[in-house]
Order: C-alpha cells, then sequence, then structure tokens
C-alpha cells in the first residue's frame, strides 16, 4: 500500500500532534480536559492528516472486552529492570481505558521454574485474547506458545526474541550490535589493553543473549582494534564480599584490564565495589538506567549506560496487541529499539 494509501488513525494524529493519544480521543468527541490552545492544535493535525474517525474500532469499544495477559518475571531487587516494561504497559492500558482494554498480569521469580509452569497453566486456563511476555525463557513457555497458535491468541514479545519464535510481532533490543557499541565505546577511552566481560546471572536467562552482546564486542575489535582484547568471568554469587574477593584477584592477576563490561543490568554490584577500590581507573560499562545509578554516574565509577527503552517496549506491546484485535490492522513483524547512551552529562534528561 502506498504511503498515500495508509489509513491514518488516532495514534497517527496523536503522534503528529505530539499529545497522548487520550487528548486526540478527548478532541474528537468534544470532552472536557483540553486546553482550547492543545484543541485547536489537535484539530489542524486531524484536518491536515484527514483523519476519519474509524467506526469499526469506536464500535468494538463499546460492546466488548479486550483481555490481554502479562507473562513477565517479578519486579525485586534482583531483577528490577521488568519494573520498566510494566509501566509502558500500565500507561498503554490507560490510554486505552475507553477500548475497554483490560490487562491480566502473571509475574514469577526468575529462578523458580515451577513456579513459571504454575503461571503458565493459569494463562492457559484464562480468558485472555492476547499476550505480552519475554522469550527469554523459551524452553519453560514452548507449551503456553503452542496452546495460543491453537486457540489463535497472539503474542509479542518484548526485550529480546534471540531463539527467533515466530510471534504477532517481537520488540526488542539488536543485541549483537549493542556489544559492538560498548567496545567502540571503551575504544574511545583507551587504544590497548583488556576488557573484563562479567556475566552476573543466577536466573534462567538464556546464554543467547549475553552471547550476543559478547561476540559483537569481540567482532568490532578484531575489525578495529587488535591491541583491545576480552576476557570472561561469571559470577553466581551477588554478595558483597564474594563479588569483592573474586574481582579483587581477579584484576591483582591481569594487570592490563582497563574496562570491565556487564552485559546486563546489574552494573550496580560492580560499581560498589569499584568505589572502594582503590588504584588506575577501570572504566565500567553496563545497560539501563536505574535510580541506584545516579550516585556512581555521578562520582565517574559508571562511565557510560547503554538502555534499550524497555518502558517504551511495554507500551509499544500492548499497542500492537490493540491494532490487531481491535482495529484489525496488520503490524510490523519486528520493532528494533533504538540503543540510547547515558553518561553523567545526560541522565537527569533520560
Amino acid at each position: 500500500m502506498d504511503n498515500d494509501e495508509r489509513v491514518i488513525g488516532i495514534k497517527d494524529v496523536a503522534k503528529a500532534a505530539n499529545v497522548a493519544l487520550a487528548t486526540v480521543d478527548r478532541v474528537i468527541h468534544n470532552r472536557a480536559g483540553v486546553s482550547l490552545k492543545t484543541k485547536e492544535k489537535v484539530l489542524k493535525v486531524i484536518k491536515q492528516m484527514g483523519y476519519k474517525p474509524n467506526i469499526m474500532a469506536s464500535n468494538l469499544s463499546k460492546s466488548k472486552k479486550i483481555v490481554i495477559g502479562v507473562l513477565l518475571p517479578n519486579i525485586s531487587e534482583g531483577s528490577g529492570y521488568w519494573e520498566f516494561p510494566m509501566q509502558g504497559i500500565l500507561k498503554a492500558k490507560k490510554e486505552l481505558a475507553q477500548y475497554n482494554i483490560k490487562i491480566k498480569t502473571y509475574t514469577f521469580k526468575q529462578d523458580n521454574s515451577k513456579e513459571i509452569r504454575k503461571k503458565i497453566l493459569e494463562l492457559i486456563n484464562s480468558d485472555i485474547q492476547g499476550l505480552v511476555l519475554t522469550s527469554k525463557f523459551a524452553d519453560e513457555i514452548e507449551i503456553l506458545l503452542d496452546d495460543c497458535k491453537q486457540k489463535n491468541r497472539p503474542y509479542v514479545f518484548i526485550d529480546s526474541n534471540v531463539r527467533k519464535i515466530d510471534s504477532l510481532c517481537s520488540i526488542h533490543q539488536p543485541l549483537f550490535e549493542s556489544g559492538e557499541l560498548a567496545a567502540q565505546l571503551f575504544n574511545y577511552c583507551f587504544d590497548r589493553g583488556e576488557i573484563l566481560i562479567l556475566h552476573l546471572k543466577k536466573t534462567m536467562d538464556t546464554e543467547g543473549i549475553i552471547g550476543l552482546k559478547e561476540k559483537g564486542m569481540n567482532a568490532y575489535l578484531n575489525e578495529k582494534n587488535n591491541a583491545i582484547t576480552t576476557k570472561s568471568l561469571v559470577l553466581t554469587d551477588f554478595n558483597e564480599d564474594a563479588i569483592s574477593d573474586i574481582l579483587f584477584k581477579t584484576l591483582e592477576d591481569n594487570p592490563l584490564i582497563k574496562g570491565v563490561f556487564i552485559p546486563n543490568s546489574k552494573v550496580a554490584y560492580i560499581a560498589k565495589y569499584f568505589e572502594k577500590r582503590a588504584g588506575d581507573k577501570i572504566y565500567l560499562i553496563g545497560y539501563d538506567f536505574f535510580r541506584e545509578d545516579v550516585e556512581y554516574m555521578e562520582k565517574e565509577i559508571i562511565d557510560f549506560l547503554i538502555c534499550q527503552r524497555p518502558e517504551e517496549q511495554g507500551y509499544q506491546a500492548v499497542f500492537k496487541l490493540f491494532e490487531h484485535l481491535v482495529l484489525k490492522k496488520e503490524v510490523e513483524k519486528e520493532i528494533i529499539m533504538p540503543l540510547d547512551i547515558i553518561t553523567k552529562k545526560n541522565y537527569k534528561y533520560y
């Protein structure tokens, strides 16, 4: 379909006017709660884009409840990352409230296979019409995906889809390229030495996610700078004393290490050690941005964070199911998130 023939939706209007979806809906239905200036701006965009209300979606919103299931790890001290996709999911739920979209959340402990299987059985026996989940735990969710296919329940992956499992849509970061980006950042900091790749892992995470990042890092260095090499170390005990002992010995035995790469969101565990460590500067790069990272960025202990917009992933996942289930639109099979670089100079605006 040519761009000129594409059906303009309420989401397109909201994006063009730089306002929330709910604001556009209020303007269309002449409801209160919108300033005159904003209303005029939205009406102008509607006229320019030639938007026409979707009668089918309007009728569905009045008569049918859409239930979307969400299967994600618990929000906890060890997996705080999942708080952000949930924020995006709840934001989308709020904006789509007028369409009678309901969210049912099923959370589990990442290191508990029995619990995830229990949640999967609950989902199988539920009344959901669509599903948001991560493919990190592909071995456990295989029976759930088979059930979804049999019942024609579409599902959307967020965070990663390393195994390339078929889905309505997959929303994730480019893993290999993020490893290349981390290597490029280290290369800006020093031109020879070693990078220690620290795998902080005690959950059911698939090796492929971290492995692709490591491959990306090594590919970049092999092409651009053979004077920088890497070595890997797996940590399964996140106790502060255990981390301190292992890092002290590793850095003592490998004096050429000038950078440490944490290929997941647990960089604060390592930053805590470096805060107390004496000696030459060692550059530290990790993933995602949490409140506990602020102090370490201010002190320039964490030098860079690579962020994959997890909140937007959750938000987009719900909207893709909405577009498919309610608007009957064809949605993208894959959405690749931009890789944002966060530093001491810009984290306040992120």
